[in-house]
């Protein structure tokens, strides 16, 4: 039988099940990513995602000389480096006002607060 002083080291080690592991520890529904992959990003609204995305074509407009308005993210995916990549779809406007899709990639290192677009290119 598990003693008080048991159950209470044990408790941090639930927690952190509850917290850390998707579905609180239960069978993921989907397969296992292999580390270094990319994976979708489930929440393009995210305010994260949105700032990436602002970023990329504000630096994007300051490395061309374009004049480029982000209108939205469609979506995306995620891969943890050495600090994180992004692969985003974002719609963007220029002088004509048509909307052109756009693949952009940032690399972030967050604890650093350093962002780089290592990618801007037009898709359609």
């Amino acid at each position: 039988m598990a003693t008080h002083s048991q159950n209470i080291l044990l408790l941090p080690l639930l927690v952190v099940i509850l917290l850390v592991l998707p579905n609180g520890g239960a069978a993921a529904s989907r397969k296992p990513a292999f580390l270094g992959s990319y994976e979708p990003i489930e929440n393009p609204q995210d305010a994260h995602i949105q700032a990436l995305a602002k970023f990329a074509v504000r630096r994007h407009n300051k490395d061309s000389g374009e004049t480029l308005v982000l209108t939205r993210v469609l979506g995306g995916q995620q891969q943890v480096v050495k600090g994180m990549n992004y692969r985003l779809v974002i719609g963007a406007e220029g002088y004509s006002g048509a909307e052109d899709l756009y693949l952009a990639v940032v690399y972030e290192m967050g604890w650093k607060n350093y962002r780089e677009l290592t990618a801007f290119d037009l898709i359609a």
